[in-house]
């Protein structure tokens, strides 16, 4: 089938969740379809490298550029065009037209549409159109919402409203529908909620695998995209924590690791233990060189790629309830979780203080991202939910070209 993928990013490289999906869930549906890939992007800066990979799966790359300066300028008009501003954030009326001139011209059996935040430019183009939300994002501004000063709780909570309305809005723009999480898919409030797929993200596990002889340089570490406002708020509670682990268990220390580290998480370099990496060209070398993955994240959405990362890497993990929910794994036995800072520095305790049961941790991940989380077999899948969309009416709709 002849797909035209359209995405808010370049998927490629692999320093944020969205882009990890859409690269690897390319990478599977090549195998059958022809792509054709639609993309925003704001610099020049590692276009060509991102083109050559992604050359290797898609017959056809559309780049359009939206810097961020034109994306801040366009925000107050979200109030009057009722989009949310994480929608609004990516839409240009000017682009929308050539975005979609260019569907017309790929002439897709198929539009596959990554996010909310690029249904405006597809939603209303006759072609049968396949979304996949990924994230509830609706959620992920609500958990924000209850971490935020009180000046900005109230612009949270209205982005939130706005954005659930807009989940709801959209859901019968698309003939088919995935979502990351039971969780996710739970806190949207669509009518048929139930025919919304879960479709789980993978580990490379060919890519992320044990290696246990490397030697353990830190005691914690915590990885994701520092520039992202639920891992900055993780890497200041990690600050918060290390005075009093580190009265607990002297020389303790933890590797905080990730693209575009805020300056709030670049300050905590060098303080109680903590060494900020920044960039990593290898993220495994994050994973390897330490006991135990924390990821203390309370706000947020979705499925935290970086624990199954971990896990693969044989390394036991910490995660908060919050994150723990969308892992398809068994509180206690898989991992261990906690809804609190004192758990959390319960549960390091523990960990540290057992070889046991930090092996019985890091056995039992393992485990559990090799039967659960393939990409090859959600690939499979992806591609059957494709392949069985249709639109009403398509093929008379698509009779009229206007857009």
């Amino acid at each position: 089938m002849r797909l035209a993928i359209v995405s808010s990013r370049i998927p490629y490289p692999l320093e944020k969740g969205d882009k990890l999906r859409l690269y690897h869930q390319i990478r599977g549906l090549a195998d059958s379809n022809e792509l054709h890939l639609i993309a925003l992007y704001d610099k020049d800066e590692g276009l060509n490298e991102a083109d050559t990979e992604l050359a290797k799966y898609c017959s056809s790359r559309h780049y359009f550029k939206f810097s961020k300066p034109r994306r801040l300028a366009g925000l107050p008009m979200a109030i009057l065009s009722g989009l949310p501003f994480t929608v609004k954030y990516f839409y240009s009326a000017f682009l929308a037209n050539k975005i979609r001139q260019t569907i017309f011209e790929i002439d897709p059996d198929i539009i596959y549409c990554q996010l909310i935040r690029m249904a405006p430019y597809v939603r209303s183009l006759p072609f049968p159109k396949a979304l996949d939300y990924m994230d509830a994002f609706s959620l992920g501004f609500e958990r924000r919402a209850s971490f935020s000063p009180f000046w900005l709780k109230p612009l949270m909570n209205f982005e939130a409203s706005l954005l659930k309305n807009y989940e709801n809005k959209v859901y019968k723009d698309f003939d088919s529908h995935t979502i990351i999480s039971t969780q996710d898919r739970d806190h949207l409030s669509v009518l048929s909620r139930e025919k919304i797929e879960i479709l789980k993200n993978g580990v490379d596990q060919e890519f992320f695998h044990p290696n246990p002889g490397r030697e353990k340089k830190y005691d914690l570490v915590f990885c994701g995209n520092m520039g992202y406002d639920p891992n900055i708020k993780a890497a200041l509670l990690i600050g918060q924590m290390m005075p009093e682990l580190r009265k607990r268990h002297p020389g303790i220390t933890v590797l905080i690791a990730g693209a575009r580290p805020d300056k709030r998480v670049l300050a905590l370099d060098g303080t109680h233990g903590i060494t900020v990496s920044g960039w990593m060209d290898d993220i495994r070398d994050a994973y390897w060189s330490s006991r135990i993955n924390i990821a203390p994240i309370f706000s947020g959405s979705g499925l935290q790629n970086k624990i199954l990362e971990a896990m693969a890497c044989g390394i036991p993990c910490i995660a908060s309830s919050v994150v723990a929910g969308s892992i398809d794994g068994k509180p206690g036995n898989d991992l261990l979780t906690a809804g609190s800072l004192n758990e959390f520095k319960k549960r390091i305790t523990d960990v540290l203080s057992s070889e046991k049961l930090a092996n019985n941790l890091a056995q039992n991940g393992i485990e559990l991202v090799r039967n659960k989380y393939n990409w090859g077999a959600f690939s499979k899948k992806l591609d059957g939910i494709i392949s069985n969309t249709t639109g009403s009416d398509v093929q008379a709709l698509k009779s009229d070209k206007r857009i």
